[in-house]
């Protein structure tokens, strides 16, 4: 299957690298570049899809690579064998724009990095949708 076509699907469209935006005037399902979500899609086309129902039912401005990569991790540690309806309810539950924002300001620190943007947001993703007691 394209790849393309498969995304139109899901009413996402990619856009040239070059045409992307800061995060606040970002449209909606919008990719830009989409390298980042085609190799994710090569990997496992069950997990991207999933991927993309969560963007979408959380922020779906939120069509980033940190972000993507980010989910992915998240669904791959906590979620594998967790039913898509499910995993997508839970997320319609976030508000994933201000994870990501906080993510991004927790990695890039005033004086220098302190570590990988999408660990970042994977982990305020497990805080937000993994009650305390039932983490691993």
């Amino acid at each position: 299957m394209n790849f393309h076509r498969w995304l139109e699907g899901f009413g996402v469209r990619v856009r040239h690298f070059r045409e992307g935006r800061s995060f606040h005037t970002r449209p909606a399902n919008i990719v830009y570049g989409g390298r980042t979500l085609k190799r994710l899609w090569a990997r496992d086309t069950q997990r991207a899809e999933t991927l993309i129902r969560c963007i979408q039912v959380a922020d779906a401005r939120c069509f980033d690579d940190y972000t993507m990569l980010a989910i992915w991790h998240f669904i791959g540690a906590h979620a594998a064998q967790e039913p898509a309806d499910e995993l997508t309810r839970a997320f319609g539950s976030i508000n994933l724009s201000r994870i990501v924002t906080r993510g991004h300001r927790l990695a890039k620190g005033r004086y220098g990095r302190m570590g990988k943007v999408a660990e970042k947001i994977s982990s305020l993703l497990a805080d937000a949708l993994i009650p305390e007691e039932e983490a691993a």
